[in-house]
């Protein structure tokens, strides 16, 4: 499947090739042995509170509808795909319905995925209806709220996937009096480039003071002195960078455990990574989305806080909206570098080579599988490629 060899993309020392960014065949294998491997994040608990409620997204490239049984409230990740000739069968984002009617020609499903109704039956001749119902993913678990499933029967539970960053995920859960909520909706981005360029970026503490300096500049504006964000990035030792195992990491500059960063309101004190799709920076939710090696759909949700005013969350939204919100200053500034120019600089191939070994030298073992290193190091970026490349070859890196 894959046109590369994936073995050979990523050195000893930290050097990634840009066919890892650009390959379609080797995008084709990730799908397979990535994305149908894995525990993928597909929606919160919040989106699914009552029966019938349901969200359409995707695992990996493959559509889905993530619904809670109006019968015994179990929550099924179900292909949206219809048995007939291949129509997905739900169309919007979110919603609530005791079933799913294809367009095409009117089979009709229950919302835990069995076939209600075929129209016209009368034209088949030995159809087994009970074999026929839109395909569920065989595996559907939950963690602090956070809803994850997986194509494969068997495997890491949940929790052993999870590991290190389970911790991390019940403090997202806790944030507000009685949990968080994604009731506020979201907003989509697009690019024209590969899928882990934004997982890269979401723990790229090297960047910020370049990418967004006008943000910084705007900033100073407003307090009347240099915001301290990139000295503490450089000099400040609490602030680090965790590989928590399993391709997932964590920026921490709060206290962890409390879920105070001192900082903007609804602001986590940490920004996370959980390998292979699903992110936490800022109040957000960034669901990331592969569409094909060179295109990418991002779903951005901003965390409420369940039990707070209205005022309260209110005023989470508007932080949010002024960094990450189609007009914020910083969310365009990594669609147009991180991403953009990335992928117009990937065209250019006589030495088809990047570095991620900052601060290799100085990671530090903490003892238990994680890995310490210094806000400002491209550590996050090799717990991701070390889990991506057992996944790809079944080898350590």
């Amino acid at each position: 499947m894959a046109t590369v060899d994936p073995s050979t993309l990523i050195t000893d020392d930290w050097q990634v090739s840009g066919q890892i960014y650009t390959d379609p065949g080797l995008f084709a294998a990730e799908q397979e042995r990535v994305f149908r491997s894995q525990w993928l994040y597909v929606a919160h608990e919040s989106q699914l509170r009552e029966p019938g409620d349901y969200v359409t997204t995707y695992a990996g490239t493959q559509p889905v509808i993530v619904s809670r049984d109006g019968d015994d409230g179990q929550v099924h990740v179900l292909l949206n795909r219809c048995r007939h000739r291949g129509a997905s069968v739900c169309q919007a984002e979110q919603g609530n319905s005791s079933f799913f009617r294809c367009a095409y020609h009117g089979w009709t499903y229950a919302n835990n995925g069995s076939l209600r109704g075929i129209t016209y039956d009368a034209g088949y001749a030995g159809l087994d209806r009970g074999e026929l119902g839109l395909v569920r993913l065989p595996r559907v678990a939950s963690h602090a709220g956070f809803v994850f499933a997986s194509f494969a029967a068997d495997g890491p539970s949940l929790e052993e996937h999870l590991g290190h960053a389970a911790p991390y995920l019940t403090t997202v859960s806790q944030q507000g009096p009685e949990g968080i909520r994604l009731s506020a909706g979201g907003h989509n981005i697009e690019f024209r480039a590969n899928w882990k360029l934004q997982i890269e970026n979401t723990i790229d503490n090297y960047h910020f003071g370049f990418v967004h300096r006008s943000f910084l500049d705007v900033l100073a504006d407003r307090i009347g002195a240099p915001p301290p964000i990139v000295k503490n990035i450089l000099t400040n030792p609490e602030w680090r960078t965790v590989d928590l195992g399993n391709g997932h990491s964590a920026h921490e500059f709060g206290d962890p455990r409390s879920g105070n960063n001192h900082g903007q309101l609804g602001d986590l004190p940490f920004n996370l990574i959980i390998f292979p799709n699903l992110c936490f920076v800022g109040a957000q939710v960034r669901h990331v989305l592969p569409k094909s090696a060179d295109r990418t759909q991002v779903r951005l949700y901003p965390m409420l806080h369940e039990g707070e005013s209205e005022e309260h969350n209110a005023g989470i939204l508007r932080v949010h909206e002024s960094f990450f919100g189609p007009a914020g200053m910083g969310g365009s500034d990594d669609v147009e570098v991180a991403f953009d120019r990335v992928a117009d600089g990937l065209r250019a191939t006589e030495h088809d080579w990047l570095y991620l070994s900052r601060g290799l030298h100085r990671e530090e073992p903490a003892g238990d599988g994680r890995i310490i290193g210094r806000a400002d190091d491209e550590l996050p970026q090799r717990a991701f490629y070390r889990q991506w490349f057992r996944s790809m070859t079944g080898g350590e890196k």
